[in-house]
């Protein structure tokens, strides 16, 4: 069975494990600390989930502990049971916040909007392992040692706040210890104008009034409205929104979740809560983009094909080997797609060598901008490109690439000297990591596959 996470978990009853287990986690339960860190040392979990409440262990010490764990590095850290609803839990939240923990998991949290959550954490894994294990194989091709290096900047938190104000900013200002600068407008309007500019932020806050009179935001439309805008924006690269509302007004945080909101919390909220949301998103999301600037600089002349401006296929058989390794030893998802464009090499045929690798050159540029950055691009042969989605099955990598193929099938390509729109057929074959595989199989039957 292909596995959604290999987990690790101590403390907390075994409904949420038997919950895990059911949406294929695979749960590895831990005795005590020292069983935690020696099975994060093998290198196999994507992720550790602390029980907070438990009084058997420090929780905090142990995410800590992980944390700092060179072995263990991509692995995600989260905390569970945590009581966020109450004052008393300031301290704690501050605390778990400044070590850098993953994400926290109240006591009352809804299972979907948990498992939600989880599976965004988990692509954040995807990322860091795919940034170490390219970086690992580009320095053995002679690459610069100081390549793919996506080091913590101290960069302030950029925050937008977006509605009106009824002292959340000034609440949770202080806990930031100026390490955060904030943008405020009461105002949709001004706020699509600001998002839309060359502005960069690191977390949205969304403030819904709910009275009409209030001279707030008091439709919820027109937050989801806003929120799916800046999915939309490949710009904004998925920027975390947090939506503050009236109890009541969005009953369903998954609601919230599927409308483009990254969390939901009610309104008025604990100063500690929103500041911890906040801090861990937004420091998710500068290293989100440390990791999508490093990805960027391994694509280095060592490992890239000059005439497409993606990977060599060298380099990426290479890459493979690990991807197919990890894939086998940890039970997971790893799809492979070829894309291929049969009567493209007409177009250097007609028009010339100059038209053909223009041509060449706009696909890669396009393909390359319609998938995620954690999967990696690589010119194959002649006008055939191969994509590798770590992590992902390839029932979800087919919806991506049928969008893809759709985009470039209808597309009217302007090359060089060339002046008559181009338009080319497009084939993709897909295949997912079968038991038994090796790279040959693998991308013999992705080609298989191309229709």
């Amino acid at each position: 069975m292909t596995r959604v996470a290999n987990a690790l978990m101590i403390g907390g009853e075994g409904t949420l494990a038997e919950y895990l287990t059911e949406e294929g986690f695979n749960i590895t339960a831990c005795r005590d600390s020292f069983h935690m860190l020696e099975e994060a040392c093998r290198g196999l979990p994507d992720l550790a989930l602390i029980d907070l409440s438990s009084n058997d262990f420090n929780a905090l010490s142990i995410a800590e502990d992980l944390i700092r764990l060179d072995e263990a590095t991509g692995m995600a850290v989260t905390l569970f049971n945590a009581q966020i609803d109450a004052s008393a839990q300031a301290a704690t939240l501050d605390r778990a916040t400044k070590i850098g923990v993953d994400e926290i998991f109240s006591d009352t949290i809804d299972p979907d909007e948990m498992m939600t959550r989880l599976k965004a954490l988990l692509r954040l894994v995807t990322m860091r392992r795919e940034l170490a294990g390219r970086r690992e194989l580009a320095l053995s091709f002679g690459a610069d040692a100081s390549l793919g290096l996506a080091k913590k900047n101290g960069v302030p938190f950029m925050m937008l706040e977006v509605g009106k104000d009824a002292g959340e900013i000034g609440s949770i200002r202080t806990a930031f210890d100026e390490g955060c600068n904030f943008t405020t407008t009461p105002d949709m309007a001004t706020a699509e104008t600001i998002l839309s500019g060359r502005n960069f932020f690191d977390a949205c806050l969304l403030l819904l009034d709910g009275r009409s009179s209030s001279g707030g935001i008091s439709d919820p439309i027109q937050i989801f409205d806003l929120c799916n805008r800046i999915r939309l924006n490949s710009r904004l690269f998925n920027l975390p929104v947090v939506v503050l509302s009236p109890p009541g007004l969005i009953p369903d945080p998954v609601d919230a979740i599927r409308e483009g909101a990254t969390r939901l919390l009610e309104r008025p909220c604990e100063p500690s809560l929103l500041h911890s949301v906040m801090a861990t998103l937004a420091r998710r999301q500068q290293e989100r983009w440390r990791i999508r600037l490093a990805l960027d600089d391994i694509r280095c002349p060592e490992v890239t094909d000059s005439r497409t401006g993606t990977f060599t296929f060298d380099f990426m058989r290479q890459r493979l080997n690990s991807l197919v390794e990890a894939a086998r030893e940890r039970e997971k998802h790893l799809t492979l797609v070829f894309f291929s464009f049969p009567d493209a090499h007409t177009i250097a045929e007609k028009f010339g060598e100059a038209a053909g690798n223009h041509l060449i050159r706009q696909l890669a540029q396009w393909i390359s901008a319609m998938v995620r950055v954690e999967d990696m691009v690589a010119h194959y042969t002649g006008y055939d490109f191969c994509i590798a989605l770590p992590d992902t099955p390839p029932n979800e990598a087919l919806f991506v690439m049928n969008r893809i193929a759709g985009v470039l099938a209808y597309t009217d390509f302007a090359l060089v000297e060339v002046y008559q729109p181009i338009s080319i057929s497009v084939e993709f074959g897909i295949t997912g990591i079968e038991p038994g595989d090796s790279i040959e199989t693998l991308i013999a039957r992705a080609r298989a596959n191309l229709d």
